[in-house]
């Protein structure tokens, strides 16, 4: 008995690093930079949100040259808006307007990282699009990346949008923390959970998934699972290339995609 109660001593405290120190492992803050969209000759709005804690998040408004469609974008685990300036070119040259932001604890914006709070910056973000900008449900896409389509995710799951745009992204934190310790139970000590896979059967709207199937961070697979549970109109668009690979950008058919969402044309997409 003695000796298996010190065997079971290696998980307990690994089980307890990972319980308090997932947050640091899931969110990895990039430094600020200085780029813009003017860097790209874009003009823009810096805008600064008030989340439910208080805390002030920064993020940048930038208007399309179509005014009927507003794309809120979030950006992944290790990104900020700096960083973001490809997917804003991308986005602006389907014609929409564009929202994207820094959750707590990244660039300037003020707080610490966590699910709570990129859920609350998600909220702060579809208020202003919707309240401050004019723009009603239909008319708003929500668009993450990586770990930012989970929290495209919660919206998409309790606001009767326009359209979710799911990239690169995972069906949930502990699915993916069992994939690194394939032989340990890590499940139960995951606090962050980003459950997209409980989450997107809620969804009324359009889903548009986007996944390469050569992704060696987040395995395809977590695209079929989401993708089989999604309700219709839904697309899954394949691409090639490594997680972070910018390619998809100038993907034929990841643009088709897109323009048949923001055209109103979802319901031609086969299931």
């Amino acid at each position: 008995m003695g000796i298996a109660v010190l065997a079971l001593v290696p998980l307990a405290l690994f089980g307890g690093y990972l319980f308090f120190r997932q947050d640091a492992l899931v969110f990895r803050p990039s430094v600020v930079t200085r780029r813009t969209p003017a860097d790209l000759g874009v003009s823009f709005e810096d805008v600064w949100l008030l989340g439910t804690d208080g805390s002030k998040l920064h993020a940048w408004w930038i208007k399309g040259a179509l005014t009927d469609h507003a794309v809120l974008f979030f950006h992944g685990s290790e990104g900020s808006l700096g960083y973001e300036l490809p997917t804003l070119r991308f986005l602006l040259s389907l014609g929409v307007s564009v929202l994207m932001l820094d959750y707590p604890g990244y660039g300037t914006s003020e707080g610490r990282p966590s699910e709570r709070g990129c859920y609350a910056a998600a909220e702060a973000a579809w208020t202003f699009v919707r309240d401050s900008k004019g723009y009603n449900d239909q008319a708003i896409i929500v668009y993450g990346q990586s770990l930012g389509a989970g929290v495209a995710m919660y919206l998409a799951a309790s606001r009767r949008c326009g359209g979710l745009v799911f990239q690169s992204g995972m069906t949930s934190v502990p699915d993916l923390a069992a994939r690194a310790y394939p032989f340990l139970p890590v499940k139960p000590f995951c606090r962050t959970r980003l459950d997209s896979l409980a989450r997107i059967g809620r969804c009324q709207c359009p889903v548009l998934v986007i996944h390469s199937e050569d992704d060696e961070h987040i395995p395809v697979r977590h695209a079929e699972r989401l993708f089989a549970r999604a309700t219709a109109p839904k697309r899954l668009v394949r691409l090639r290339g490594a997680h972070d690979d910018s390619s998809w950008r100038h993907s034929s058919e990841v643009r088709a995609a897109w323009r048949q969402l923001l055209d109103g044309r979802a319901a031609d997409w086969a299931d």
